[in-house]
């Protein structure tokens, strides 16, 4: 049980972290006198390196243990945290020119795209480790449900501090997983699995359909949490403060709704991996179009709330599946696949929404409602997917 809540806590450390950046980055970007173009790229940024490092980091961990690499990813995130703040501080205080200013913010956000991967699989395949297959998807839902609380916990505590200053949230940030810290290096156990012979590429073929829908599920929501202060700022005719605290209502909504989901209907009921990702990724779509219809806020934070329960089923679905579609010792492997995916979509989203943003401030939220349209299309029919899902349940 302790394992299970150092692992918990461990992840919702860097997603509270990233709640705190996400209502913070269009008032920020615009104080600073950059683009919504260049809000994309610095946002993006660590989503590349996310793709870049995952497999490293999953592997990593399948070689020297879960631990070191957890350690190692919270310090990264730590550092990199600290160098946002501190660059932007500067930034505010007109110490350094556009072009500067850009890329040592591009900078700290690829130091934390390098970090926060390996936060994510270590834990991930951890929990794989100390669960059974028949709990596996309960298991993964602690994870989701950490992402969820952390989009809850972020946005709220950075709307709050934000009365003090709209760069209080992020000393949060750099706090946090250096206290984490301790508790991993004390009260954590080293696990180190051992390899079987070769790893079977057959194996490892069995889970792309759910890298598939971890990159466009991640994309969906990253760009969504991206583009939504630029949406609300222009649609409802917020201040930077108002923006910033109507967004982390927004954020608020979606990730109580994905905790709620994953500590009740998930972790209560045995659903597979197939039958989460049947129900997560419509309801999600229907979020989407109730944004793009109303221009008022009770719409807006309802659309997430939905989004929110979209996203809490959708997670532990390709989470758990993923895992179970590997042998024992390829967790590790696993879960830096499945963080790559989500790199992929984490830097899909940003530039996409941002780029298309400017053709107009809904288009980029009916691309995305055209990608879960295909996508509930392809989990409800795709006899691929439920060969392989009828194999778990077997």
């Amino acid at each position: 049980m302790r394992a299970k809540s150092i692992i918990f806590t461990s992840v919702l450390t860097g997603y509270v972290g990233l709640g705190i950046l996400n209502p913070l980055v269009a008032p920020l970007i615009r104080e600073l006198g950059l683009s919504e173009t260049d809000a994309g790229w610095i946002v993006a940024a660590s989503s590349f390196m996310v793709l870049l490092t995952s497999a490293f980091w999953g592997n990593w961990s399948d070689r020297i243990g879960r631990k070191p690499v957890l350690l190692i990813g919270l310090i990264g995130m730590a550092a990199s945290f600290g160098m946002f703040v501190a660059v932007t501080e500067q930034g505010l205080n007109g110490k350094f020119q556009p072009a500067v200013l850009f890329t040592l913010l591009l900078i700290s956000r690829l130091l934390l795209g390098a970090a926060f991967p390996a936060v994510l699989s270590s834990s991930q395949a951890y929990m794989a480790d100390i669960t059974t297959e028949k709990d596996r998807a309960a298991g993964m839902s602690l994870i989701g449900a950490a992402n969820g609380l952390g989009l809850v916990v972020g946005p709220a505590v950075g709307a709050l501090l934000t009365a003090l200053s709209l760069l209080a949230p992020i000393y949060l940030a750099v706090a946090m997983p250096l206290l984490v810290m301790l508790w991993v290096a004390i009260g954590m156990t080293n696990f180190k699995p051992q390899a079987h012979g070769q790893q079977k590429k057959t194996l490892r073929k069995g889970i792309l359909p759910y890298l598939a829908v971890a990159m466009i599920v991640m994309m969906a929501l990253i760009q969504t949490q991206v583009t939504a202060g630029f949406y609300f700022q222009d649609k409802l005719g917020l201040s930077a403060t108002e923006t910033a605290q109507a967004v982390g209502a927004a954020l608020f909504c979606i990730g109580f709704m994905m905790a709620l989901v994953q500590f009740t209907v998930v972790r209560k009921n045995r659903l597979t991996p197939l039958k989460l990702l049947q129900l997560g990724v419509p309801v999600f779509a229907v979020g989407l179009v109730l944004l793009v219809s109303f221009s008022h806020l009770a719409p807006f934070f309802a659309a997430f709330a939905l989004m929110g329960v979209g996203v809490g089923l959708a997670i532990p679905g390709f989470t758990s599946g993923a895992s179970l579609a590997v042998a024992k010792h390829e967790q590790g492997a696993a879960a830096g696949m499945i963080a790559a995916a989500i790199g992929i979509g984490s830097l899909l989203g940003p530039l996409s929404g941002t780029f298309l943003y400017r053709i107009s401030p809904e288009t980029p939220f009916w691309l995305l409602i055209l990608l879960l349209a295909l996508l509930t299309g392809y989990v409800w029919g795709s006899r691929g997917i439920r060969e392989k899902q009828q194999a778990v349940v077997d």
